[in-house]
């Protein structure tokens, strides 16, 4: 393996007392080192030359990229800094003993790339990787990819917010995603390695691409020795292998369930389907009970990748089916059991409360199924939740359809169209009265019929006497001129009056908005 000045002088051991100066090149280009063999020879580039103080020449072609380790130091070196890296090391070191440490240091790291290789030969694994180039690094390392699920992590690497050891496979909770993100400043543009540093805590950080596109990050924490300029390269090089890795694993990657997710996607997209995605969602069904949640990003989280919540939503609920969709929301298939009893709420919110709560995020559930071909209808009961709850309690983050279902019909049954088109030409006439007396004689009468016409509810409700509420009634059934006893006239009047409310809510709400 090439290595680089700092590499080498960072792997001197310090009784040598080794200082550095000159020109450096950061490419790993450095070969094997070798003895100077004097007499005004030339310098060449990306070689290391080992010569004592006495034998260095008054005058020879240094080319940049080269790397002089001396033995002693002498007011000739200077010449050299201008094009090369000059270690010097202590005078009365041995001058083969100082030989066999450099090549002892290139060994250690032929070794690593040795092992690098065998581990993509033979696994593949990311976090053996890791836990190879633990003791190059001196400090515990872990992966993770473009949706910050967790590639691999060496042995012994925990998280700071936690302290519980990563694992290959998981996706970073949410403590652990505020605490990457923070670290990493949304720095995943950066080509270059990156160093860190916030409050205690340093990382180097190197940003996985391939073709241009994100891939992941692979990540140092410096809990042991302090970053070294060595330790760039060094990531560099470690971070060739993980890509490699890593698609390899998506090369692995099982087909069955992303046949299913792209099945039920289809469906909820409303795209037709082959024989054999209708065979998977058949087979899915299996007389199971699912419910539909959309998950929306806020506009705070839009360079949250959403990956990371449907990997999330996947190990939160093992067995649903999350897909991405419109690029700011995330859409689940859970199964909720074989009969999607009434649990299913309790189970829903204490899985969600964490993407809703902490990562700002609203989210619509639908009633449930026992069919997964019906999933457009479940999503459009999980989108109307979200929509209708965002319309009127906007402070809530976790909607359920059925908490709507009324405002969804009412809203639907007169959307065609005005809802003062809506109205029977005595409804209009008490609208009119309200507009211009203190007394509203159509709430009133909304809640004479939410109350079956019982007077006594409707006075209690209404907090008036009961003469007070007769005396109203009269005029109120006077100016409508309609029969309150005929069933059809009250569902008219029930589905206009509840979306008259619902409009005076969502216009009180948007007022608060705005205040």
């Amino acid at each position: 393996m090439y290595l680089n000045a700092d590499i080498v002088f960072d792997n001197l051991p310090s009784e040598m007392n080794a200082r550095m100066a000159g020109s450096k090149v950061l490419d790993l280009a450095l070969r094997r080192p070798e003895l100077y063999e004097g007499g005004g020879a030339i310098f060449e580039a990306d070689r290391l030359y080992l010569v004592n103080s006495d034998r260095v020449p008054q005058r020879a072609r240094a080319e940049r990229g080269c790397v002089i380790v001396c033995i002693g130091d002498s007011p000739l070196l200077e010449r050299y800094r201008k094009n090369c890296s000059v270690i010097v090391i202590e005078r009365d070191t041995d001058f083969y003993q100082a030989f066999n440490t450099l090549q002892r240091i290139f060994d250690s790291y032929d070794k690593w790339e040795t092992e690098l290789r065998k581990i993509i030969d033979r696994s593949g694994s990311v976090s053996q990787l890791l836990m190879c180039s633990e003791p190059v690094f001196g400090n515990p390392l872990f992966a993770i990819d473009e949706d910050f699920k967790i590639l691999g992590a060496s042995i012994g690497t925990a998280t700071p917010s936690t302290g519980k050891g990563l694992s290959g496979g998981k996706t970073l909770g949410i403590d652990e995603l505020d605490q990457f993100l923070e670290l990493h400043d949304l720095s995943m543009d950066e080509r270059e390695p990156l160093v860190l540093t916030l409050l205690d805590q340093t990382t180097l950080n190197l940003n996985l691409f391939e073709s241009d596109v994100y891939w992941g990050c692979l990540t140092v924490r410096y809990e042991n020795r302090p970053y070294r300029p060595s330790d760039k390269p060094l990531i560099g090089q470690l971070g060739r292998f993980v890509l490699i890795a890593k698609r390899q694993l998506a090369a692995r990657s099982p087909e069955g369930l992303g046949s299913l997710r792209q099945a039920v996607q289809a469906l909820v997209e409303e795209r037709p389907l082959d024989s054999v995605e209708r065979d998977v969602v058949a087979t899915a069904n299996d007389g199971r009970i699912f419910v539909c949640i959309r998950l929306k990003l806020s506009n705070q989280l839009e360079q949250l990748p959403l990956g990371f919540v449907r990997n999330a939503v996947e190990e939160t609920f093992p067995g649903s089916i999350v897909f991405e969709y419109h690029r700011n929301s995330v859409v689940a298939m859970l199964d909720v059991g074989k009969d999607g009893g009434d649990g299913f709420h309790a189970t829903i919110e204490k899985g969600l409360d964490p993407f809703v709560n902490a990562m700002a995020m609203d989210a619509g559930v639908s009633n449930p199924y026992n069919d997964l071909f019906a999933a457009k209808s479940l999503f459009f009961q999980a989108n109307q939740a979200l929509d209708i709850g965002l319309l009127f309690e906007p402070a809530k983050r976790l909607h359920f359809f059925e908490d709507y279902a009324l405002r969804s019909l009412v809203m639907s049954s007169v959307s065609d169209m005005r809802l003062e088109l809506h109205y029977p030409e005595g409804l209009r006439r008490l609208v009119e009265h309200d507009d211009a007396s203190t007394t509203s004689y159509v709430e009133t009468l909304r809640v004479f019929l939410e109350n079956n016409q019982s007077i006594a509810k409707t006075s209690s409700d209404l907090y008036v006497h009961r003469s007070t509420l007769m005396e109203r009634l009269a005029r109120i059934k006077r100016e409508l001129g309609l029969d309150l006893d005929d069933p059809d006239v009250q569902l008219r009047l029930r589905i206009l009056l509840k979306a008259m409310q619902s409009r005076s809510e969502l216009r009180s709400a948007q007022e608060r908005k705005q205040a």
